[in-house]
């Protein structure tokens, strides 16, 4: 029967593994971004823009985790840059929308490629089910987190004036 002091063990270490390979993740990353002239930030809006037709500036400051104005000026720069493009909502004139270019897709789609490269890379180590356990193990993650986080979104605009 496992301990608490057994799960804090694992919880430590988990989080010193995490750690790590964060890091390595972010300098990988960081390495493929440089080579398309954009910054991480960039890259990551680019890669929810890739996923919808177009979003608003609060959808995007939302989905960022960011302030409107910072992620303004992160789509400014992607505007100058040919890799997303403002246009107007066809239904509210008066409401913006940003959409990726297909410069822009072939960004995001070039550096998925070499992250696909780098985790096949990383699967050699890992038998078929190590590597099935992997993928399950992150979906958790990814569900739980995003579930909280909408939680979060949800308690912080019904305790917004109206």
């Amino acid at each position: 029967m496992e301990t608490f002091d057994d799960n804090i063990h694992l919880a430590e270490e988990l989080a010193e593994i995490v750690t790590q390979l964060q890091r390595s993740f972010l300098v990988e990353l960081s390495t493929e971004v440089n080579k398309g002239n954009i910054s991480i930030p960039q890259y990551t809006l680019l890669g929810f823009l890739n996923q919808s037709s177009g979003l608003n500036m609060s959808q995007l400051a939302d989905l960022m985790r960011h302030t409107t104005p910072a992620t303004t000026g992160l789509v400014d720069r992607l505007v100058d840059s040919g890799l997303v493009e403002r246009f107007s909502h066809p239904k509210d004139r008066r409401q913006v929308l940003v959409r990726i270019t297909d410069r822009g897709r072939e960004l995001v789609e070039g550096m998925k490629r070499g992250i696909v490269r780098n985790i096949l890379d990383l699967f050699n180590d890992l038998s078929h089910e190590d590597q099935e356990a992997w993928v399950r193990i992150y979906r958790t993650i990814i569900k739980r987190t995003t579930a909280q986080h909408n939680a979060r979104v949800a308690a912080s605009s019904s305790s917004s004036p109206r």
